[in-house]
């Protein structure tokens, strides 16, 4: 139990992180969950907190790798495979062998053995880590392909080196050849299990599609398991499970693309699914860095203030030579990167040098490292997990720096500004469309209240004008019973019952505090106290419906259901006067308050009418459906005019679509 609730923080310090750089995106969201992390370090029930490393293999990295294949396109990648398995095997091998001599060589007290350990942890670039320090800046498609594309098989080639390494230092025996051969093995052996567990796993998602078994409930679990399952299948057999892992995310990438059109509502629920499963595992990483570091710098420490200090001339080092040997590997065409001429090419090759930014999975593998080592506590554990941070934070840093000076800034082809003009454009066109064609028509408000949730989300209310506008609307309901009562067309007990009612329904619906407070006073406790003579008269005539000796029970839901259906009929003139008068937006109030205030009468009428049958939900869904046909019109008729570029109109189509989708779906839900 103690673990899970360790756990649960984890996952919101994440959430706090995100939700902060929200407002801070300036800062890389990466540093923000490390800055989570040193907060949790503070909390004394995180001071012996550790996870299995197995888990990071099993429950983090395996993800997170199935789901950047199944991301990645396989057309792409077929098409980029020279250049992609150059950076991402070939260059990853020469890095590792390099890097391990060289720590060998500054660190002696480290075996060669560890050092390639090391230099197979802090090879793999992470495209997220990328993602998150260039998104601001104009990266050439073709690097930005190549560095995805990059990291979906240096992480295999990094975790496979390190286990090989991990397993020569226990043994103490390591031969070049057998090592080349277990290498090829364990990489190609887990590209065939992983291809043969996909493409069974995928058959049978089909089956369950076909046979019109895919609800969510089904599938979305069946995807989820399938990278544990594929992982431990292929480790069982000796194989890389996390390159199994990777080409059976591809298989499924391909289907899903095949079934986009067949299963959207599916489609929808996965990717939602999987984007938030990946930023919730990527966050929990970052965050186990900042947790871990204070405890590991204290480690060190012990030792001595120089250990730390070599400790972090190392990690920069190496972070220095390994964006060397980008920067060559390119430069000299052993990677192969579309350039017009010799000024794009060195900057392609300088972006795709400082954009090897390492990330999770270098994190992940260092925390996946043994505790013990041969039966003996691994006491170098700790200085490649610092090593490995500082690499990190310095492959983060740096490139924040640099890449801004050398690129040209992000430009949204739609800013938000543009988006939300023209949602409220678009709403507002679909309003009065439906206002002048379908004014008298049931579920019309309802229907209004609904599009209005199309705009763009503003929590805040003037509760000012939502307090106006609900007394003006209950002015214009007295008015109405009062001319009512005057032709004589109701009785004084059904009037000042309705106006209870009314009274009741700016009390509930009230969003200031002192609003409700006051209303409360004047309309139920101080008439208690000071009643006028017409409340004393109401009160008698009130008495009629409170149970007497000698009253039946029958005869007493006699006389309720009587008065109820006076106040059905009373209703519907007062009704109609704010229905029209809140259509007409009076006084340029914002839409947010017309709306709530909508609502609430519309919940009213349909509490009071009954009108809460199949055939009013019926008229109000066909009437929806036109208004989201309104808001296609009015977008198509924007951009064949020139006043919206596509880029905006697609934003709008997208949105109308997706809008539509889940109201049908809740439509079918229901």
């Amino acid at each position: 139990m103690n673990t899970v609730f360790l756990v649960l923080l984890l996952v919101a310090a994440v959430v706090a992180a995100n939700a902060l750089y929200t407002r801070f995106s300036i800062v890389p969201v990466a540093f923000l969950q490390i800055g989570a992390g040193l907060i949790l370090s503070l909390f004394p029930i995180y001071k012996h907190f550790e996870l299995e490393p197995e888990v990071f293999l099993l429950v983090i990295i395996s993800v997170l790798m199935f789901n950047d294949g199944q991301k990645t396109s396989l057309r792409r990648l077929t098409h980029e495979f020279g250049t992609t398995f150059s950076l991402s095997v070939e260059l990853a091998i020469v890095s590792i062998l390099i890097i391990g001599f060289l720590t060998h060589l500054v660190l002696p007290s480290l075996s060669l053995a560890l050092a390639f350990a090391l230099g197979a942890i802090i090879t793999p670039t992470d495209p997220v880590a990328v993602s998150s320090i260039t998104n601001k800046v104009m990266v050439p498609t073709e690097v930005m392909s190549t560095l995805e594309n990059e990291s979906l098989f240096n992480d295999a080639s990094g975790i496979v080196a390190m286990n090989l390494a991990i397993g020569a230092a226990v043994t103490g025996q390591f031969s070049v050849w057998n090592g080349i051969g277990n290498f090829l093995f364990v990489f190609f052996g887990g590209i065939i299990v992983g291809a043969i567990l996909g493409s069974i796993i995928v058959r049978g998602r089909i089956f369950l599609i076909n046979s019109s078994v895919d609800t969510p409930s089904v599938i979305v679990p069946y995807t989820l398991l399938t990278p544990f399952v594929v992982y431990l299948i292929a480790e069982a057999l000796g194989v890389s499970g996390i390159l199994a892992v990777v080409v059976t995310g591809l298989i499924h990438g391909v289907q899903q693309d095949r079934l986009r059109l067949t299963s959207s509502k599916l489609q929808i629920v996965m990717s939602s699914t999987w984007s938030i499963i990946a930023s919730i595992l990527n966050g929990i990483v970052f965050i186990l860095l900042g947790l871990s570091l204070p405890r590991v710098i204290i480690s060190l420490h012990r030792r001595g203030t120089g250990s730390i200090l070599l400790l972090v001339a190392i990690g920069v080092l190496l972070y220095l030579v390994m964006t060397l040997l980008r920067y060559l590997w390119t430069k000299l065409d052993f990677a192969k990167i579309r350039a017009w001429d010799k000024h794009d090419k060195n900057s392609n090759s300088v972006v795709i040098a400082l954009s090897g930014v390492h990330g999770t999975i270098t994190l992940a593998m260092a925390f996946s490292l043994p505790l013990t080592l041969d039966g003996n506590a691994f006491t170098f554990r700790t200085d490649i997990i610092f090593i490995a941070s500082v690499v990190i934070i310095t492959s983060l840093l740096i490139p924040t720096l640099v890449l801004p000076l050398m690129l040209p800034k992000q430009v949204s082809k739609v800013s938000e500004k543009d988006l939300t003009v023209a949602k409220d454009k678009m709403v507002n066109n679909a309003f009065q469309t439906i206002k002048s064609i379908h004014g008298n028509e049931p579920g019309i408000l309802e229907v209004i209240n609904i599009l209005d949730g199309q705009r763009t989300v503003d929590g805040h209310v003037n509760r000012s004008k939502l307090s106006d506008i609900f007394s003006k609307c209950f002015e214009l309901e007295e008015e109405s019973i009062n001319q009512s009562l005057d032709k004589e067309e109701i009785s004084s007990l059904d009037a000042q019952l309705f106006m209870r009612v009314a009274q009741s329904t700016n009390l509930r619906y009230q969003q200031n505090g002192f609003q409700r407070w006051r209303l409360f006073f004047k309309f139920k406790v101080g008439t208690r106290f000071s009643p006028s003579k017409k409340s004393r008269q109401f009160r008698k005539q009130l008495r009629q419906f409170k149970p007497r000796s000698g009253t039946s029970r029958e005869e007493m839901i006699k006389r309720n259901r009587q008065m109820w259906s006076n106040m059905q009929t009373i209703e519907k003139k007062p009704y109609s006067i704010v229905s029209n008068y809140l259509m007409k937006n009076p006084d340029n109030y914002d839409t947010k308050e017309i709306s709530i205030v909508s609502r609430a009468y519309d919940e009213r009428h349909r509490r009071l009418s009954g009108s809460s049958g199949e055939s009013i939900i019926e008229a109000q869904n066909e009437l929806l459906i036109k208004a989201f046909q309104y808001e296609y019109n009015f977008i198509q008729a924007q951009v064949a005019s020139k006043k919206y570029n596509s880029e905006l109109g697609n934003e709008l189509y997208e949105q109308i679509s997706t809008d539509q989708l889940v109201y049908m779906q809740s439509i079918n839900e229901a």
